[in-house]
């Protein structure tokens, strides 16, 4: 299957760049140090069995001894026949002397991943910058992942972009990040039935957008109708409280750094710092674990994450979106699959794990190496024609 999609290993060299990814992971790790006694292959064999006894017993696993921070997994990883095909272009098992690196067993599980989830997938989420598109850019008409929506869509898949962004009220500019895609949509006259298929979550987990039927453009969904009664609940005054102390210890950690502040973006539910000078990324990742570990006695739950080039601070997350969306679709765990670059510590993608399958990406070039490479075993699992 990997052959099918990478016709070389120059075709398949995407999956060597690695970006600006930071490369933390306790399970990752784990696989790494395993090399020190074991081959490429005998550690999948091993992570493989583990992860379904994992799956059987989750609280009382080998793998939870192990790795103590290990969360669910939602579908059986076959790592041993990913590895292979990830063997056969970069030769993992001939090296003698160099083991695999963090991003290489990243791919591995990305490849398993895919091919475990193709044939039950119902929803497929995706982040925005890094991820879809370079971080600041908008989706164009020359994007390659417009045509994978489109054929996600046309194969029964449900598919949305799960965003940081939030523009409360204004429908319009979520639509200018995504014109070529939704210009796309309407250029083509796709079937409402195939609209309906499309999604945005936006401010991590405060605004839901839909196609409209009338229009085509996008247009909010009312509260009532998605959000968990939990979501529901927030109170006024808590999310104000939470924004305030989050810009508070923003402002004092950047001072502590002796970090020049260029601005602070204040939203409805969103605070963010923007630096005044370049910097390094670990100065960031300070600023964003600070509020994680500082910001103990919020009432309401918040995301605290490094963006590359800022910190932001959104109330509420990622997982309490896509929980919601699922709800709302009536979707499980086991049908749903989000596509992000921060999966680390500090990364807004990483609360996902708690709520479906990831593919663990870099840029969007490995996006698109990966949906292409799903697109093929759904089109396989359901003898689908796939559209360029």
């Amino acid at each position: 299957m990997f052959g099918h999609r990478a016709k070389s290993a120059s075709d398949a060299a995407v999956l060597r760049r690695k970006g600006h990814l930071k490369e933390q992971d306790k399970m990752i790790e784990f696989v790494l140090a395993m090399h020190h006694t074991h081959t490429s292959e005998e550690a999948m064999q091993k992570m493989e069995r583990w992860i379904m006894e994992h799956r059987q017993e989750p609280r009382h696993s080998r793998l939870r001894k192990m790795v103590p921070s290990i969360g669910s997994f939602f579908t059986p990883l076959k790592l041993v026949e990913a590895f292979s095909e990830f063997d056969q272009f970069f030769a993992l098992s001939r090296r003698k002397y160099v083991p695999p690196n963090f991003a290489e067993i990243r791919h591995i599980m990305n490849i398993a991943q895919v091919h475990s989830s193709a044939a039950g997938l119902k929803l497929i989420t995706f982040d925005a910058d890094g991820t879809l598109y370079a971080d600041g850019a908008h989706m164009e008409h020359d994007s390659k992942m417009i045509g994978h929506i489109i054929n996600l869509m046309r194969s029964n898949v449900h598919v949305a972009i799960v965003t940081a962004a939030g523009y409360p009220g204004q429908a319009d500019k979520f639509e200018q990040r995504v014109a070529g895609l939704t210009a796309t949509f309407r250029k083509l006259r796709l079937p409402q039935h195939i609209m309906d298929r499309f999604h945005i979550m936006g401010g991590e987990c405060n605004y839901l957008l839909r196609l409209s039927p009338t229009t085509k453009q996008l247009e909010f969904v009312p509260d009532h109708e998605w959000k968990t009664p939990c979501m529901q609940a927030w109170q006024e005054e808590d999310i104000k409280y939470v924004l305030k102390e989050a810009e508070k210890l923003l402002l004092d950690t950047a001072y502590r750094l002796r970090l020049p502040v260029k601005h602070i973006i204040r939203k409805e539910r969103a605070v963010g710092l923007i630096p005044g000078a370049p910097t390094i990324y670990e100065v960031l990742e300070e600023l964003a674990i600070t509020v994680q570990q500082q910001l103990v006695d919020a009432p309401l739950p918040f995301c605290a994450f490094n963006g590359g080039g800022d910190v932001f601070v959104d109330v509420g997350n990622k997982s309490l979106g896509l929980e919601a969306l699922m709800q709302y679709l009536k979707f499980n765990p086991s049908q749903g699959l989000h596509v992000g670059d921060r999966f680390t510590e500090s990364g807004n993608d990483s609360a996902t794990r708690d709520c479906c399958s990831i593919l663990w990406v870099a840029n969007p070039e490995e996006t698109d190496f990966l949906v292409s490479m799903l697109l093929k075993d759904i089109r396989a699992s359901r003898a689908q024609p796939y559209i360029e």
